[in-house]
């Protein structure tokens, strides 16, 4: 199963869209995923060089794809598993990824690196943690039906962008066009959108939307279709881009919404110093 039907969407994805509140609190979830994500992956990647980056946009893309699938597919609820279930699972889902990019890592190797996770669930034995990551790989390779598979817009991205570079050939704000329509890729995985929509649609979804915001007329969406010999229809390439332009949205609503919470708590902390302060004096005064 590579991608979800209409009655799948109907039912896994439609109630956590139906309205804001629902929407907002279940991209709010995937956000902690994807940090749990990271977190796990810098342990292994350190992405310092270009090439690193790379591998580390993959595998944080790829290990999203598998849990995506193992949740969907076996119709689990993420409320439905503990909090050592979603670690292993995520663990399950890194391992995975680095076979599925050809970067092959020992399973004690990779144990050891997460090691420091499972402390709190008082695992400690890198054995015991190999022995969880192995089950759980297996169960996740038995929902996708052993596809690893994972189509990946990036490399259509590049041509992409070399395309456009001739086309505009001197425009210094093609670099700047082309990280937006990445970010947007990447904003993208914050919703299941990649079970049901192709990797060739989220792009043009991407692009469609860096189009409207940087009014580029000297793109046309059909043109490039046609140029990549595509079969995507317009439509659902319009609808795959309003699901990307609500996740933006809903996102910078939740960086400004926690910004403004830490400008509190700055203010809040500053206030209690001053108290703290003045009861110290209090105390000195009492003392002296």
């Amino acid at each position: 199963m590579a991608y979800l039907t209409k009655d799948d969407w109907n039912c896994f994805l439609l109630p956590k869209i139906c309205d804001d509140k629902s929407f907002s609190e279940h991209l709010k979830e995937n956000i902690k995923i994807q940090n749990s994500f990271i977190r796990l992956i810098n342990n292994i990647i350190n992405s310092q060089k270009n090439s690193e980056k790379k591998l580390f946009q993959r595998i944080l893309i790829s290990s999203m794809i598998y849990y995506y699938k193992y949740i969907l597919f076996n119709n689990i609820s993420q409320a439905d598993l503990s909090s050592l279930d979603k670690l292993v699972l995520f663990c399950s889902s890194i391992f995975l990824s680095f076979k599925e990019a050809n970067k092959l890592i020992h399973i004690n190797i990779l144990s050891s690196k997460f090691q420091p996770f499972f402390k709190k669930f008082k695992i400690f034995e890198i054995e015991e943690i190999r022995n969880l990551i192995i089950q759980k790989e297996f169960d996740i390779l038995m929902s996708i039906e052993f596809n690893m598979a994972i189509d990946s817009p990036y490399g259509l991205l590049n041509y992409i962008k070399l395309y456009l570079t001739k086309l505009q050939k001197g425009n210094e704000a093609i670099i700047r066009i082309i990280n937006y329509i990445n970010l947007n890729l990447n904003d993208s995985i914050l919703f299941p959108l990649c079970l049901y929509y192709t990797p060739k649609e989220i792009l043009f979804s991407c692009i469609l939307l860096a189009k409207k915001e940087y009014k580029l007329d000297f793109i046309n969406i059909n043109d490039l279709i046609k140029l990549n010999k595509c079969q995507i229809e317009i439509d659902n390439i319009n609808k795959c881009a309003l699901y990307i332009s609500k996740i933006k949205k809903c996102k910078n609503d939740l960086i400004e919404k926690n910004l403004n919470s830490e400008k509190d708590n700055i203010r809040n902390n500053e206030n209690n110093d001053n108290i703290n302060i003045k009861n110290i004096s209090l105390i000195k005064n009492n003392i002296n």
